[in-house]
């Protein structure tokens, strides 16, 4: 009977945790700055935010099929890639003092709606969308440090906190913005926390992995490739 000599788990072949990880929000304004011929004024950038949340939901995509009969060939229907839709991202954490960005980021929308700035920090007229990145952190914590570079960083070319990690996995979430924000129910009678949900729509994600496993960070490059 043949026996199996290779049967031991090790690191190289755990599968990732899904409980380490982070969220960085970089506004499209940050990566880009416009001045006027003749003037040395330019855009306030904006910068980076990481956060850390309870739970990322709705990172998919699909592709709809559209049959094809062609009658010299029609025994079977031929399937055409059609268009692509991505499942709206939704993000929960526990609400803390403090910690408006998410509202704050509503009310802009609102604003660029009603063309009012209603209070928001970033005002009428400037983009409300942003790209995201989501960053699976290795588990157990490694020893050594991560060396990743401002340019394999995300798109907006700007280092997350994440990089003093080893980052394993990174999910590229493209031109995201807010589509409903929700708070859950305030009851004297339970033993709960109050939590934010906020539901991302957006129109494109990549994901890049990390190569290897051990005391020094992955190799992880940004994909050339962008759904």
């Amino acid at each position: 009977m043949a026996t199996i000599s290779n049967n031991r788990a090790t690191l190289a072949t755990d599968p990732l945790r899904n409980f380490r990880f982070l969220v960085t929000f970089i506004p499209i304004s940050a990566a880009t700055t416009s001045t006027t011929a003749g003037s040395s004024s330019a855009v306030t950038a904006l910068s980076s935010i990481t956060f850390g949340f309870t739970s990322v939901s709705g990172m998919a995509v699909t592709t709809d099929s559209i049959p094809y009969r062609e009658g010299g060939y029609n025994t079977t229907v031929h399937q055409i890639p059609g268009q692509t839709t991505f499942q709206p991202i939704t993000l929960q954490r526990g609400v803390i003092l403090g910690t408006s960005q998410n509202w704050d980021w509503m009310r802009n929308l609102f604003a660029t709606v009603q063309g009012s700035t209603g209070g928001s920090t970033l005002g009428g007229g400037q983009n409300f969308r942003c790209d995201i990145e989501i960053d699976v952190l290795q588990h157990p914590i490694p020893s050594g440090t991560n060396n990743l570079s401002d340019a394999a960083a995300g798109s907006a070319g700007t280092g997350s906190p994440a990089s003093k990690d080893v980052v394993a996995q990174r999910f590229y979430i493209y031109n995201a913005w807010p589509t409903s924000i929700s708070y859950s129910d305030l009851n004297a009678g339970d033993n709960a926390l109050l939590v934010e949900q906020i539901s991302l729509v957006h129109e494109g994600m990549d994901i890049s992995w990390g190569t290897t496993y051990g005391t020094t960070a992955p190799q992880i490059t940004d994909s050339t490739a962008t759904l």
